[in-house]
């Protein structure tokens, strides 16, 4: 996970682009896919770690407030 998550914030610091058009581009077939990969392995993790060692709010939670 940690080396997608090193990926995605490398990938996220690129600000050199031609034109806005380039940038959505380059944010859909590059950051985007960074980002469901490192959702992936997150997703797995909120699976198998209690809640009270679970530092942010689940799915679960999100959808419906406790």
């Amino acid at each position: 996970m940690m080396d997608n998550v090193s990926k995605l914030s490398a990938a996220m610091g690129k600000h050199d682009f031609a034109s806005l058009e380039d940038h959505m581009q380059y944010s859909a077939q590059t950051i985007r896919p960074l980002m469901d990969k490192v959702r992936e392995y997150a997703d797995a993790l909120e699976g198998e770690i209690a809640d009270d060692f679970w530092p942010l709010p689940t799915y679960q939670e999100m959808l419906f407030v406790k």
